[in-house]
C-alpha cells in the first residue's frame, strides 16, 4: 500500500524552503509524495493562504512550484504558480513586474485550453492597472470578463470571478473619484459573496465601502465600516488585511478628529506589517501618517515623511497614492512659505489626478495652487483658480470638497461681506449634514469674522466662542506634548477676532475678558505640562529595532553638532556649513518622526487644562508686583497693565513690523562682538553709543506709551517690582536693558519674565526647597576656558552657604551623570556651549562631556521646584509659534518643573559672564530673592562693562522670591 503524501504544515514548509538547492528540494518534495501535480496544486494552496500573511514566503513557495512543474510533467501547475507569484508582486509594490507575470500566466492557460482560468487573470491585471495609473485600461479588462460570464452557466467559481471584478471595479472608480459609481460596484460585488457566504471576502467589501464613505465625508460610517471588516481579519488571522484595515482605521479617526487614536491606529498598522514583505502597504502608510503630520501642523515630519514615500512610490509605480503625496508634499511646502517647490509638487500631483480623471482630488490640488497664488500676491488668478476648483465638484455629491472649496473662495473675497458671505452659508449648510469636528471650528472662525466686520458683534462673539470651544476639545484629545504644542499653530485667528471684539467696547468688563482670551492663547501646552495634565515623561520604547535605531540616529546627531563648533573651537570644519546643517535638519526631522512613532502608544487624554481667569491669576500674584503683558493681534502691539489689582490696556503701542525692524538692528549690534575682542575695545564708545540708539528706539515703542498707566515713581525711590510677558517677536526683547535717555529700565525696574501670565502664576505658588542639594557643572573648550573657574567658584560658594553640592567639570560631566543626580536637586547651574537651533528648536542643546542634552531630553528631567542657571550662549533663545509656544530650552526646563530659570539671550562673553554669577550667586547667599540678585549683579557688572552686550544678556523667567 502506498503512503499518504506527507501533510503540509508551516514547519514542514520551512524545511523545503531551507534545503540547499533545487535538487534537495525536489529529493524532499518526492520522499513526500508531492512531486506530482496534485502534489504541487497542494502546496499552492497553502502559498495562497500565505499570501495575505507571509506573501514573501508565498512567493518563495510559487517559484518552487514553478520550476518544479516540468521535473512533475504538470503543465496545468506553471500558469497556477505564475500567477499567484505576480499577486506577491503586487502586494510587494512591483507592478510591473507582477503585470508581466499576469500576461505570461494567461497565456500559459491559453495554452493548455483553460480559458476560464485565462479569464480570471483579468481580476489581477485590473488591480496592477488601477495602481499603475492605467484606471480605464483597468476598466476595459474587467469589462470583458463580466461580458464573457454573461454567456457562460452560472457556477460557484463564475460568481466569485464576478464579485471580484466587481470589486476591482469599486476600487477603479474610487480611485478616479466616482463615488457612487464605487458603492454600486461594491454592492454588486457584496450581493455575490453573500450567495457564496464568504465572509473573509465581505470584508474586503467594508473596508473598501469605508474608503469611499470617507471621501464622501461620512467618517462615522466608514470608521464602523473598517472596524467591522478589522475584526473579521483578525478573527480569521489575515495580518497583512488587518493592517491594511487599522490604517484605514487611523484615516478615519484623523478625520473625526480623534488625533491621538488616529496615531495609535497607525502605529498598530506598523506592527501588524513590519514583519511582512508587504512594501505595497508599508508605502501607503507612510503617506497617511504624513497626511496626519500635516494635520497637526508637524510640518517638518510631514515634509521628510512626504519626501520619502515620494520616492518610494514613485519607484513603485503606485501613481494614485503618489499624486496623493505630491498633494499633500505641496500643502507642507504652502505652509512653510516654499512657494517654489510647492508650486511644482502640485503641478505634478494635479497632471497624475488630471490623467486619472479624479475629478475631486483635482479640485482639491487646484485650492492649494490658488493658496500658493494668494501667497505671491495674484488675488484675482487665486479667486479664479479657487472658484474653477469650485465648478468641478458643482452639481455632483462631492460635500467634502464642496466644503473646502466654499471656504477658499471666502476667504479669498474677505473682507467683502458681500460677496463672501453666500459661499460660507453653502458651506454651513453642508457643515450641518457632514459632523466632521474639524470643520466645525474652521466654518464658525470665518462665520464670526464675517459677522464683526458686518457690525453683528452679538452673532459673531457666540460663533468665535463656539470655534474656541471646538478648538479646545479637539486639543485636548491630543496625548503627546508635542502635538498639542503644533496643534494651535494655523488657529490663534478665533482667539485674535474674540479679542478684537472684546477690546473695541472699551469698557472694564470686556477689558478682562479680552485678557482672559489671550491668555488662552499664549503658551497652553507648557500650562498643561505644569499643571500634570500631559505627562513629560515618556515610556521605554517597547519597539527594540525602533530603539536601536533612535540611538544611532541621536549619536550621530552629536557628531554633527560637534562638526558645528569645530572651527569656533579652535579646530578646523571638515564639512562645509551648508551641508552639515542639511545634516543636522535632516536627522532631527527623523529623530522627531521616531519619537513620535514610539510615542503613539500613550492614550488619548481628552483633557486640557482650562485657563485661569483673571481673578485666580490675581490671587496668586503679589499685589506690588506690575505685570505688562504684551499682545500682537494682527500687526498692532497692545499691552494689559495690571496695578494695584486693576488691569487697563494700552492699544496701538506700535507696529509688529516696527519692532522687528528694531531687533534687526539690535542682532547687528551684538553681531559686532564676533568680531573680536580688539575691535570691540578700539569702538568700545561707538558701539555703546549706536546700541544705546536702538535700544532708546525700542522703549520708545514699547514703554515710553504705558507711561500714564505705570506708578513709575514709587514711594519713597522704592524700586518698581515687574513682570513682563513678552508675546510673539517681542520675546527676543531685552527689557531690562532698554534706555529712557536717561537710564536703563534695569536702575528703576525690578523685571522678571514669563511666558504667559498663568505660567507665572503657576511658577509663583510653587514651594522651593531650601538647603537642598546643588548640582553645578562646567564644559570649558578652548573657546570658554573660563567656565571651569565659573563652575568651581559657583560650587564654592554654595558649599560655603552651607548647601550639599556636587561639582561636575570636564569628562564628570556626562549625560548619564547629569540625568542621575538632577533629579531633587534644589539648585542646577550649566556652563557650557549652548546650541540654539532656530529650523527645530527642540533640538537647541547643552554640551556636555560626551554629547549634546537637548530641549526634547530636558524635558524628560525632574526638576520640580528647581532654581535653575544656564550659563551658556544663546540658553534663552525661543522660536516662537503661533499660540505663542516659545519652543526652544526655557521651555523645557520650565516644563520640566524648574521654578526659576536664568538664561542668556544672546551670545555672552566668557569672562564677564564669570563675573556676573559669582555676583549672583553671592547674593542670593546673602538672602535676596532670584531677581534682586540677578539685578545688582548686573547693575554691579555695569560699572566694569557699561556696553549692554556684557552685562545684559541674562533674564529671569518665572518665580521672581
Amino acid at each position: 500500500m502506498t503512503a499518504p503524501p506527507a501533510p503540509i504544515t508551516p514547519d514542514w514548509v520551512e524545511t523545503l524552503l531551507q534545503q540547499p538547492g533545487r535538487e534537495e528540494q525536489a529529493a524532499f518534495l518526492r520522499e513526500a509524495r508531492l512531486l506530482d501535480e496534485e502534489g504541487l496544486s497542494q502546496l499552492l494552496a497553502f502559498a495562497m493562504s500565505l499570501a495575505r500573511n507571509h506573501p514573501g514566503k508565498a512567493r518563495q513557495l510559487t517559484t518552487l512550484c514553478a520550476e518544479m512543474a516540468e521535473l512533475a510533467h504538470a503543465p496545468a501547475i506553471l500558469p497556477r504558480a505564475t500567477y499567484l507569484r505576480a499577486q506577491t508582486h503586487a502586494i510587494n509594490g512591483e507592478f510591473e513586474a507582477a503585470r508581466q507575470l499576469i500576461y505570461t500566466a494567461r497565456e500559459g492557460y491559453t495554452a493548455i485550453g483553460e480559458h476560464v482560468e485565462a479569464l480570471r487573470t483579468n481580476v489581477g491585471l485590473m488591480h496592477v492597472l488601477n495602481e499603475l495609473g492605467r484606471h480605464q485600461e483597468a476598466l476595459e479588462a474587467g469589462a470583458a470578463v463580466l461580458a464573457a460570464l454573461a454567456s457562460m452557466e452560472a457556477s460557484e467559481p463564475l460568481i466569485l470571478v464576478a464579485a471580484l471584478v466587481q470589486q476591482n471595479r469599486g476600487v477603479c472608480y474610487e480611485t478616479t473619484g466616482r463615488y457612487e459609481e464605487a458603492l454600486e460596484a461594491y454592492a454588486a460585488a457584496e450581493a455575490h459573496l453573500t450567495t457564496l457566504e464568504m465572509t473573509e471576502r465581505i470584508g474586503d467589501i467594508s473596508n473598501n465601502r469605508g474608503i469611499v464613505l470617507l471621501h464622501l465625508g461620512r467618517a462615522r460610517e466608514a470608521l464602523g465600516a473598517f472596524e467591522r471588516a478589522a475584526t473579521i481579519w483578525a478573527e480569521a488571522g489575515l495580518t497583512l488585511l488587518q493592517a491594511q484595515t487599522m490604517s484605514n482605521i487611523g484615516e478615519a479617526q484623523l478625520a473625526l478628529g480623534n488625533y491621538t487614536r488616529s496615531l495609535e491606529a497607525f502605529e498598530q498598522a506598523r506592527r501588524l506589517s513590519q514583519s511582512l514583505e508587504a512594501d505595497a502597504h508599508s508605502h501607503i502608510l507612510l503617506r497617511q501618517t504624513a497626511d496626519a503630520y500635516l494635520l497637526l501642523n508637524l510640518f517638518p515630519e510631514a515634509l521628510a515623511a512626504y519626501r520619502e514615500v515620494d520616492a518610494l512610490l514613485s519607484q513603485a509605480g503606485m501613481a494614485d497614492h503618489r499624486a496623493r503625496a505630491l498633494w499633500g508634499l505641496g500643502s507642507v511646502l504652502v505652509a512653510q512659505g516654499k512657494l517654489d517647490e510647492a508650486a511644482s509638487a502640485l503641478d505634478e500631483a494635479g497632471a497624475l489626478f488630471g490623467a486619472a480623471e479624479n475629478v475631486p482630488m483635482l479640485s482639491s490640488v487646484r485650492l492649494e495652487q490658488a493658496a500658493v497664488q494668494a501667497a505671491r500676491g495674484a488675488q484675482t488668478a487665486a479667486l479664479q483658480t479657487a472658484q474653477q476648483a469650485l465648478e468641478m465638484v458643482t452639481g455632483s455629491d462631492l460635500p467634502v470638497q464642496q466644503l473646502y472649496a466654499y471656504l477658499r473662495v471666502a476667504d479669498l473675497l474677505l473682507p467683502d461681506t458681500e460677496a463672501a458671505e453666500p459661499y460660507l452659508l453653502a458651506a454651513q449648510a453642508l457643515t450641518d449634514t457632514l459632523h466632521l469636528p474639524q470643520m466645525g471650528y474652521r466654518l464658525n472662525r470665518r462665520l464670526g469674522t464675517l459677522r464683526l466686520l458686518q457690525g453683528r458683534d452679538e452673532e459673531a462673539e457666540h460663533l468665535l466662542e463656539r470655534a474656541i470651544e471646538q478648538i479646545e476639545v479637539l486639543r485636548g484629545t491630543l496625548a503627546q506634548e508635542v502635538l498639542r504644542t503644533s496643534f494651535l499653530q494655523d488657529k490663534t485667528a478665533a482667539y485674535e477676532d474674540l479679542m478684537r471684539l472684546h477690546l473695541a467696547r472699551e469698557d472694564e468688563a470686556s477689558v478682562r475678558r479680552a485678557f482672559t482670551i489671550a491668555e488662552q492663547a499664549k503658551s497652553r501646552t507648557l500650562v498643561d505640562l505644569l499643571t500634570d495634565v500631559i505627562d513629560r515623561q515618556s515610556t521605554a520604547p517597547s519597539d527594540s529595532e525602533l530603539s536601536t535605531r533612535l540611538q544611532t540616529l541621536q549619536a550621530d546627531l552629536n557628531a554633527t553638532y560637534n562638526e558645528f563648533m569645530a572651527e569656533s573651537g579652535g579646530g578646523t570644519r571638515e564639512v562645509p556649513l551648508p551641508v552639515l546643517q542639511e545634516r543636522a535638519v535632516a536627522l532631527e526631522q527623523e529623530i522627531s518622526r521616531l519619537r513620535l512613532t514610539l510615542a503613539s502608544s500613550g492614550s488619548a487624554t481628552e483633557l486640557f487644562a482650562a485657563p485661569l481667569d483673571l481673578d485666580a491669576l490675581q490671587a496668586q500674584l503679589p499685589t506690588e508686583l506690575v505685570l505688562v503683558a504684551y499682545h500682537i493681534v494682527g500687526d498692532e502691539v497692545l499691552a494689559f497693565v495690571r496695578q494695584q489689582g486693576r488691569i487697563q490696556v494700552c492699544r496701538y503701542l506700535t507696529q509688529a513690523a516696527t519692532i522687528q525692524s528694531l531687533l534687526q538692528r539690535l542682532n547687528v549690534q551684538w553681531d559686532r562682538f564676533r568680531v573680536g575682542g580688539a575691535f570691540a575695545q578700539r569702538h568700545m564708545m561707538m558701539l555703546q553709543q549706536s546700541t544705546q540708539r536702538v535700544l532708546a528706539g525700542l522703549y520708545n515703542e514699547l514703554i515710553a506709551p504705558l507711561e500714564p498707566l505705570l506708578d513709575l515713581a514709587s514711594e519713597a525711590g522704592a524700586t518698581q517690582q515687574v513682570a513682563i510677558v513678552p508675546h510673539g517677536v517681542l520675546h527676543q526683547v531685552p527689557f531690562h536693558a532698554l534706555h529712557d535717555g536717561q537710564q536703563a529700565l534695569l536702575d528703576r525696574w525690578e523685571i522678571s519674565y514669563a511666558p504667559s501670565v498663568t505660567v507665572l502664576a503657576l511658577c509663583q505658588r510653587r514651594v522651593r526647597r531650601r538647603g537642598g542639594r546643588a548640582v553645578v557643572v562646567g564644559v570649558p573648550d578652548a573657546l570658554i576656558p573660563a567656565v571651569r573657574a565659573e563652575a568651581e567658584t559657583v560650587a564654592q560658594q554654595l558649599t560655603e552657604g552651607g548647601r550639599e553640592t556636587v561639582c561636575l567639570v570636564e569628562e564628570q560631566a556626562t549625560l548619564s551623570a547629569i540625568s542621575a543626580l538632577v533629579p531633587g536637586c534644589d539648585i542646577l547651574h550649566l556652563a557650557c556651549h549652548g546650541l540654539f537651533r532656530a529650523d527645530n528648536p527642540m533640538f537647541s542643546s547643552l554640551k556636555l562631556h560626551d554629547g549634546w542634552l537637548t530641549a526634547a531630553d530636558v524635558i524628560q528631567l525632574d526638576l520640580t521646584d528647581a532654581l535653575v542657571t544656564l550659563s551658556a550662549c544663546e540658553s534663552g533663545r525661543s522660536q516662537v509659534i503661533l499660540g505663542d509656544e516659545a519652543l526652544g530650552l526655557p521651555r523645557a526646563f520650565l516644563g520640566a518643573g524648574a521654578a526659576t530659570l536664568v538664561v542668556s539671550l544672546w551670545l555672552v562673553q566668557d569672562e564677564s559672564t564669570v563675573t556676573l554669577m559669582a555676583a549672583w550667586y553671592e547674593r542670593l547667599q546673602a538672602g535676596l530673592s532670584p531677581a534682586a540678585a540677578l539685578r545688582e549683579a548686573q547693575q554691579a557688572l555695569r560699572h566694569h562693562h557699561p556696553h549692554p552686550y556684557y552685562w545684559a544678556p541674562f533674564v529671569l523667567i518665572g518665580q521672581r522670591y
